[in-house]
Parts: structure tokens; sequence; C-alpha cells
């Protein structure tokens, strides 16, 4: 992952912009084993790598004045991780009593939205953005260690899914983001770069000049 890194910087220093990286030093076994134990859940073996031998965390930035665009990725710490999805549960997502008693009104199928908020009882937050959205990892069972988008209101509109993939693993994503130097989507929204798929990198949304060849 670190040569995943300084391929970006690399890239951004021939277009004259500074790269600004800050990584927590790596997890511990013991940090691991505390936040499964505190989730009752079993963490995905490609997320628990990614922690223990790259960073337990770290702050990524860069930007382009003349190209009126910026680069950022910020990924929380395996413990705050936990700590947002704990809190989660408590105060954003319903219980499945008071999820049937609410019945999802603005959605179009409210029994969808129904799964869908039981499953977001194990979707563990690695990235909050500025307008209450998530990257997050799936721990459920059947998409067990998938990097998903979290939108944060799905419930007021739409199907009544959630979750849209970005890509198989958390370490998928990152290298696949770091090809565009992790530049965000002109739009600045996500979801209009998602397909069943995942994430369409090819998408004007992310200017050619940023491209890794």
């Amino acid at each position: 992952m670190q040569s995943i890194v300084e391929r970006v910087r690399k890239h951004l220093s021939t277009l004259g912009i500074t790269l600004q990286f800050e990584a927590n030093p790596p997890a511990t076994q013991a940090g691991v084993d505390e936040a499964q134990e505190r989730l009752q859940l079993s963490l995905p073996a490609s997320y628990v790598s990614f922690v223990t031998q790259f960073a337990d965390g770290f702050d990524l930035a860069w930007t382009s004045p003349k190209d009126k665009v910026f680069g950022t990725f910020t990924m929380e710490p395996i413990a705050s991780s936990v700590e947002g999805l704990l809190g989660m549960r408590d105060w954003r997502l319903y219980s499945d009593e008071a999820a049937r008693q609410y019945g999802f009104p603005h959605t179009d199928d409210p029994e969808l939205a129904l799964r869908t908020n039981a499953r977001m009882h194990q979707w563990l937050p690695l990235v909050r953005i500025a307008n209450g959205d998530f990257l997050s990892i799936d721990l459920n069972e059947d998409r067990f260690g998938q990097a998903i988008f979290d939108k944060h209101d799905w419930l007021d509109g739409g199907s009544g899914d959630n979750g849209s993939p970005l890509a198989d693993d958390w370490p998928a994503f990152f290298e696949a983001w770091s090809r565009v130097c992790f530049v965000q989507p002109n739009s600045y929204y996500w979801p209009n770069l998602l397909k069943e798929t995942g994430v369409e990198w090819n998408s004007p949304e992310f200017l050619n000049r940023f491209r890794l060849g």
C-alpha cells in the first residue's frame, strides 16, 4: 500500500502538486481482537491485513487550484470505526420493531427498506463524507468484506435499497481509487458513479490528467 501512495505522490509531483499524507502506526492484533469482541462480529482478513500491515487510519490530501479539484481520503482508525458502528446502532438505525412501526413510507419498496435497515447494523464505517454519507465495509455473511457506499438519506426516497458496491474488498477499493490519484468526483457526489458492479472509474467525473498510466 505504501508503494501505491508513493506512485500517486510521484505522479502529482510531475503536475506541480504536493501530496500530504499522514498515517497512523499499524494496528495490533490485540486491537483487532478487541474490535471484534466489541462488535461481536468477525472482521474480513483483507481489512485486517490493511490495518495491521499498512496503517490504522490515515489522512491524505492534495489540491490543484489550477484544475479547481482536490483529492482527499481520510480513513478512520479501527477503534473509531467500531465506535461509529455501535453509535449508529443506537441513534441512526431502527431496531427491527421500530423499523416495522416506521414503515419507511417515503421509499418505493418498504419491505426492501426493512431488509436494508437490518443489514446496515453490520456495516463498518471507514470514511465519513462531509454530507453524512459513508464508505464502509459490509460485515454481513453474504457480502462479507465488500466495500460499499452508505447513502445517508437512502430512506427519504428511492427504492429502499442502500449499500451500493464500491469494490470486492477494502484494499481493492484503495488501489482502484489510487489510479485517479484519489481525486474527488467533479460533482462531489459518489452516487453519480455507482453501477451494479462498482465505481465507474472511467467516468469523466475523474479528470484524465490525474489518471495513472
